[in-house]
């Protein structure tokens, strides 16, 4: 499923909370924000806090729309959805149902260093064949790919990678990935300092 941009939660969020009826305090559609996405809207090292500058980057982008999809009282506290705004998620509330209904996990953005390194590791080769085939792959130079790493590196550094990719891959439950490193791990103890 496509990425959701943080101003598309905005716009979700003031939706939510009655945005096309009536203006709403952006610190109420910041909350709700957070509430759908807080690996998206928290600190980097408290992901129980909303993060206030992440959630202004998304009004901000949410308001350099064109043509303007929002509405802004004149404390520029409240904001209500234009007719514009009303339209637009009309023709997108599907797609944000889904991505942003209870229980679903909305993954931090992929610039970030840890989603950064998750989709770089799902994009190798031996990481989509498993995902289709099963078979743990038995050359090690294929895992030095997923890990990135030389095959010849020493182990420590095998193991060091491998476990920053597994704690990395259950913050975001990414079964799949945990499932695949667990795999190939229990498979090739040699590659990772076991016996």
């Amino acid at each position: 499923m496509e990425e959701t941009p943080n101003w598309n939660t905005f716009l979700w969020a003031l939706h939510e909370l009655g945005g096309s009826e009536d203006f709403v305090d952006i610190e109420k559609v910041f909350w709700r924000c957070f509430e759908l996405a807080p690996q998206r809207f928290s600190w980097r090292t408290r992901h129980d806090l909303p993060d206030y500058k992440k959630c202004a980057k998304a009004l901000q982008e949410a308001e350099a729309r064109r043509p303007p999809l929002l509405i802004k009282t004149g404390d520029s506290f409240g904001r209500q959805l234009s007719v514009q705004g009303q339209e637009w998620l009309a023709a997108n509330a599907k797609r944000l149902r889904a991505q942003l209904k209870p229980g679903r996990v909305v993954q931090e953005p992929r610039r970030r260093p840890r989603s950064r390194m998750l989709a770089e590791a799902e994009q190798v080769a031996t990481f989509t064949e498993w995902c289709v085939d099963r078979i743990v792959p038995t050359e090690k130079w294929r895992m030095a790919e997923v890990l990135r790493c030389s095959p010849d590196s020493d182990t420590a550094v095998w193991r060091n990678r491998l476990d920053t990719l597994q704690a990395a891959a259950h913050a975001a439950d990414r079964k799949d990935l945990l499932e695949f490193l667990d795999a190939v791990a229990s498979t090739h103890r040699n590659w990772f300092g076991g016996d």
